[in-house]
């Protein structure tokens, strides 16, 4: 969707008919009480997010479109999404979801260069969001999404899932009854047996693919299909924002929802990319610190690491705790009386004392299971009910600040910045300006929300 189509007057979209504001709608009556959304971005990450929801054991989720740039991703996951009552059309232009008053929500599950302006449109269009993780690749997009949630008084769930997870509950109460002692340190691991791209291949573009719709408000680079592939945007910049931003994102947010903190008030990184030229971007290792004051979280995350594993699903769907020592994804808080161990994404959580006879002694623990389908659920819940979701934008744009703080204090050569805890924002240092707010194509221009 362009600019051009997108400016139109601020209350575009408001009062439209849906289940939200008007119970005579057609998809609040009786007979189809259900929710109606659309889902953006039809590859790979889509497939979980439609099957989920049109599983519902409510079954009160239907899908009117699938939208892609490349029509034949577009019709799959279109097949995928119809129902006999309700077949979904595949199309290429979003413009259509904005303008169907009986679309209540959209599912973005595009690259992370198209989150801000597609959640921007949506919201202003009255449609509730879920948006992927990272919710952006710089704090301007996140800004403006947040903005834009709050003029529309839009429903935003971001899908960091691990805040609908029934274990982590448990965990942050057993931290706010202060069994842990006073926090003193946390770690973050973000650790990956992948490692980017040596190359970029080069290939003409499908027939049925738009490539200027695909890249969107991202500057303009030769197609290749290595952009398009699962995740691997994420290593150049411009696109993404690193295997920090995309998986470490899960572990940044669990450890900032379990510490009850926002903004840093500085942050130092410092990191290694050995890719050859034109290649990978962003850096393989890092190491950031986050100085909040009362306590201090360090960053750690290397890839290209096969030892180093994230929890597999036998475990997050059973009584069982991974072997941290070597698990990808986990978040370590240093109490002064006792040591919390978490996972993401179902990986559980366990209390140790200190050793007894060189053995572990555990004080406290649960297991965990994945919290996939109940975060789903708490966005169409949370579209009938009004009330704010589990993982709200306001809260993703905190976390993936984290991301942005360690990135450009490496991109300007390790630096360290300065931050105003009350907004967020860079003191120190204005060379981030252009990391702040990077150029965008002026057809896909992303607009300030005032």
């Amino acid at each position: 969707m362009k600019r051009r189509d997108f400016v139109k007057t601020t209350t575009a979209g408001i009062g439209l008919a849906t289940i939200l504001n008007d119970p005579a709608s057609v998809s609040a009556t009786p007979v189809n009480n259900r929710v109606n959304l659309a889902v953006i971005g039809c590859g790979s990450r889509s497939d979980w997010l439609v099957r989920d929801l049109i599983n519902r054991k409510e079954d009160d989720v239907r899908f009117l479109y699938a939208v892609d740039a490349q029509q034949s991703r577009a019709e799959n996951r279109a097949k995928q999404a119809s129902r006999e009552d309700t077949p979904t059309k595949a199309i290429r232009d979003a413009q259509v979801v904005w303008d169907d008053k009986n679309v209540d929500g959209v599912v973005l599950a595009t690259p992370d260069h198209w989150h801000a302006l597609h959640t921007i449109q949506a919201c202003q269009a009255g449609k509730d969001v879920y948006v992927e993780k990272p919710i952006a690749r710089s704090p301007f997009e996140g800004e403006q999404m947040v903005k834009a949630a709050r003029k529309w008084n839009r429903i935003v769930q971001v899908g960091t899932q691990t805040r609908s997870a029934a274990y982590c509950f448990e965990a942050k109460k057993f931290i706010e009854e202060g069994n842990l002692g006073e926090i003193e340190y946390c770690r973050i691991h973000n650790m990956w047996p992948q490692r980017g791209p040596d190359s970029i291949p080069q290939a003409p573009i499908p027939a049925d693919l738009d490539w200027d719709r695909w890249l969107g408000p991202a500057l303009y680079r030769e197609f290749s299909p290595l952009y398009m592939q699962w995740l691997q945007w994420e290593w150049f910049w411009g696109l993404g924002t690193g295997i920090l931003g995309v998986q470490g994102i899960h572990q940044i947010d669990m450890a900032r929802w379990m510490l009850g903190v926002q903004y840093p008030q500085s942050v130092y990184a410092a990191g290694k990319l050995n890719a050859p030229a034109g290649g990978r971007e962003t850096p393989e290792s890092l190491a950031a610190t986050f100085d909040f004051g009362k306590f201090v979280v360090s960053l750690e995350q290397t890839t290209g690491k096969p030892y180093m594993l994230e929890t597999d699903f036998y475990v997050r769907e059973n009584d069982l705790f991974p072997y941290w020592y070597q698990n990808a994804t986990r978040v370590e808080i240093y109490g002064t009386r006792f040591l919390m161990v978490i996972g993401r994404l179902g990986a559980g959580w366990q209390v140790f004392d200190r050793t007894k006879n060189r053995l572990p002694v555990e004080k406290k623990g649960m297991y965990g299971r994945y919290p996939h389908v109940p975060h789903l659920n708490n966005f169409v819940d949370c579209i009938r009910s009004r009330e704010e979701p589990n993982a709200p934008i306001e809260e993703g744009h905190c976390s993936t600040m984290m991301v942005h703080y360690a990135n450009m204090s490496w991109r300007l050569g390790q630096i360290k910045l300065e931050i105003d805890q009350k907004t967020g924002h860079i003191m120190n240092c204005p060379e981030t300006a252009s990391l702040w707010k990077p150029e965008f194509r002026p057809e896909y221009d992303i607009p300030t929300v005032e």
